[in-house]
């Protein structure tokens, strides 16, 4: 049982559901629910590539993890590498040969930056200041922007892609803030480890209020409803301040790790808001 449970820990499986989610919203704010056959496509596409590049991530990372998450599948000798190796694969390979129900915009966009960008992160930029963070940040953005190129209706899927974006990039430098001593250790140059704790603090709270300003930009300018507004306050606005306020209190590790947790709910409501804002009339 330990052994199943492992092979289904490793895929991460509450992203997963998380992105399963996402899609399904996506697909009721572009009205695209008649097609079962190319949703539920979608759905294992997007659950596949995610699972699989969480895996190949948990390789490359083996050596950081013994100190940062040593509890992991891989780094706890759960799984070798070589039967890790054997299931990103699968995984990749089954997600690619699914985008040939796709649109062919969708298939290409999948085939020629979603997944050589996840490859070329784990394997070159994830110890690279911001630039590994951005990578992740856009890749999270390009689900939305993914999912439009399915129904075939990109442009109401840039707002939400941009706030994910935003969202996803503080969480990426918060989580190396909580990693640091791990990765100092395993000779990675995050940005906390070549700017310092202090400077890496510093942009997660000027990231933290430039997102919260910017994600009030699409209910002045009247594209969502009061309805996208409350959610907006209570589950983005809200976390926001309190990985502010916390941080400007405290630089440990403490505060990293629920700031990251804190950011991740913050995601989820925002994807919520915006749900409630196109969907519920102005």
């Amino acid at each position: 049982m330990n052994f199943v449970a492992d092979y289904v820990r490793i895929l991460r499986p509450i992203n997963i559901i998380i992105s399963a989610g996402t899609v399904l919203v996506c697909a009721d704010i572009l009205n695209a629910f008649e097609n079962i056959f190319l949703l539920f496509s979608t759905i294992f596409i997007v659950g596949l590539f995610i699972g699989g590049a969480n895996i190949f991530n948990d390789i490359q990372d083996k050596n950081e993890d013994k100190i940062n998450k040593p509890n992991r599948p891989i780094a706890a000798e759960h799984i070798s590498l070589k039967a890790a190796g054997n299931y990103a694969k699968v995984l990749f390979i089954s997600g690619a040969g699914m985008c040939f129900f796709l649109p062919l915009s969708a298939t290409l966009l999948v085939w020629f930056i979603v997944f050589p960008l996840m490859i070329v992160y784990s394997l070159k930029l994830k110890s690279t200041p911001l630039a590994g963070n951005g990578v992740i940040a856009f890749l999270l953005g390009l689900t939305f922007l993914f999912c439009g190129l399915v129904f075939e209706d990109i442009v109401p899927m840039i707002i939400p892609a941009g706030l994910a974006f935003f969202l996803t990039f503080v969480r990426e430098l918060t989580k190396d803030i909580e990693d640091i001593e791990g990765d100092k250790r395993s000779g990675l140059n995050t940005f906390p480890i070549m700017f310092g704790l202090n400077k890496a603090v510093q942009l997660v709270i000027l990231l933290s209020v430039t997102t919260g300003i910017l994600s009030f930009i699409p209910y002045l300018i009247k594209l969502y409803s009061v309805f996208y507004l409350i959610p907006l306050v209570l589950g983005v606005e809200l976390p926001l301040a309190i990985v502010v306020f916390s941080f400007m209190k405290s630089h440990s590790r403490s505060t990293a790790r629920k700031s990251s947790i804190l950011l991740k709910i913050a995601t989820i409501m925002g994807i919520i808001s915006i749900y409630t804002g196109a969907k519920i009339g102005i």
